[in-house]
C-alpha cells in the first residue's frame, strides 16, 4: 500500500495537468525504484505511480479543490496515459476561492504479465450534463489538500 498527500495550497499550472504528490506517508512493499521486488514504484514528488505485477488493486483519490474563477473543475485517474472509465471528478466553482470536495474510489486488474501507470490528473473539458455538446471547459484547479491511496487487493 501506499497513501500520499498534498498538504499546502498548489495551483496547477493549467486545466490539464498532472497531480504530483510531495509526500508519501505510507508505504508497504513498495520503494521508489525500478531495481527491487515490490509490486509498486514511486518517486516522492512525482505524478506517476507504477503497479510492475499484476493483481488487483484498488485507487482512492479525495481532495479540496476551489479555483481562480468561478466555473468547474475535473479530476480523472489515469492509467498508462488513458483516462479510467468511471473516475471522472467535476464540481462546480461558483465564485473564485469557492472550495468543494471531490473523490473517487476504483478498483482495477494488471494482467499477470502487465504493468500500470496511475496518475491523476486535471480535465480541460467535461460533458454538459443535459446534451452530448458542447463540452464545458474547465478552470485550473487550486488544490487545498488531497489524499491518493493505491492497494493491491490480491496477487
Amino acid at each position: 500500500m501506499i497513501q500520499s498527500y498534498i498538504n499546502n495550497i498548489v495551483l496547477l499550472p493549467t486545466n490539464a495537468s498532472s497531480v504530483t504528490f510531495q509526500t508519501d506517508c505510507i508505504r508497504t512493499n513498495s520503494c521508489g525504484c525500478n531495481n527491487c521486488q515490490s509490486w509498486l514504484c514511486h518517486n516522492t514528488g512525482s505524478a506517476n505511480y507504477d503497479i510492475v505485477k499484476g493483481g488487483l488493486y484498488e485507487i482512492n483519490f479525495d481532495a479540496t479543490v476551489s479555483s481562480a474563477a468561478a466555473g468547474v473543475v475535473a479530476f480523472q485517474l489515469y492509467n498508462n496515459g488513458e483516462p479510467i472509465p468511471g473516475t471522472l471528478m467535476a464540481e462546480t466553482i461558483t465564485a473564485a476561492n469557492d472550495y468543494a470536495n471531490l473523490g473517487v474510489n476504483k478498483k482495477i486488474r494488471v494482467c499477470c504479465n502487465g504493468n500500470a501507470n496511475i496518475s491523476v490528473r486535471a480535465v480541460p473539458t467535461v460533458p454538459t450534463p443535459t446534451t452530448t455538446t458542447p463540452a464545458i471547459d474547465t478552470q485550473a484547479p487550486i488544490i487545498v489538500n488531497a489524499n491518493f491511496s493505491l492497494t493491491r487487493l490480491n496477487g
